[in-house]
């Protein structure tokens, strides 16, 4: 019939939303580091088979959330310093270029509004004191940079990686909060006023504080 759903669609769909949810769960530490993904547990959980939790597995591992051990199955990655230091690479490459397309954006015309509307809520959640809502709000904010830069191919390479910034986000909570919004104001405003290269520079900036302080955090992690 032509309403029958293709055969395989439903499931693919189901292991989709899995994959969201489990990555999610990462990101928030509701999976923590080292945890085994239970498949019959979640599939009694999630009430499905364990073929579409199969099926996510997948593009968990090769997004660095998971890796499959011997005996032991699929666990949750913890993120090294190796990790951080080759985020930090791609981000100061990839993060640059979206400041600077999403200044010749708005030099072009592009509207800043909901930029500057993500700004705002990043700088609530920080005047609220959330450390979940803090993350989660400077997360959109620098997806929100991406967007503004229209460059799909940019986009699509920075979604896996925007994954583990968020992760990063949530494991940097005792950083200097107020001194990261500020940098983010300063790269708005040089976005919103279309200058290409004081954006691109500021966002270099911002990678660098960002990586020098995670590693500060993730060796004194490490030592204790």
């Amino acid at each position: 019939m032509a309403n029958d759903v293709p055969l395989g669609l439903a499931d693919q769909s189901l292991s989709v939303k899995i994959y969201e949810e489990l990555r999610e769960r990462i990101i928030e530490g509701t999976l923590a580091a080292g945890e085994r993904i239970r498949e019959r547990e979640l599939a009694a959980e999630f009430n499905v088979s364990r073929i579409p939790i199969r099926e996510a597995m997948p593009r968990l591992e090769a997004e660095g959330f998971i890796k499959t051990l011997p005996r032991r199955g699929a666990v949750v990655t913890e993120m090294t310093l190796n990790d951080v230091e080759e985020l930090f690479v791609v981000r100061s490459s990839l993060e640059v270029l979206a400041a600077k397309l999403a200044a010749q954006a708005c030099a072009a015309g592009a509207s800043s509004d909901e930029l500057f509307a993500r700004l705002a809520r990043a700088e609530a959640a920080l005047d609220a004191g959330g450390d979940r809502d803090i993350a989660a709000a400077n997360s959109a904010l620098h997806e929100e940079i991406l967007d503004l830069s229209g460059n799909s191919l940019l986009i699509g390479l920075m979604g896996p990686i925007n994954g583990r910034v968020r992760r990063l986000f949530r494991l940097e909570a005792e950083r200097d909060q107020r001194v990261l919004c500020a940098e983010h104001r300063e790269m708005c405003h040089a976005i919103a006023d279309g200058n290409v290269e004081w954006a691109g520079a500021l966002a270099y900036a911002h990678v660098e504080h960002s990586r020098v302080d995670s590693l500060r955090l993730m060796r004194q992690r490490l030592e204790h």
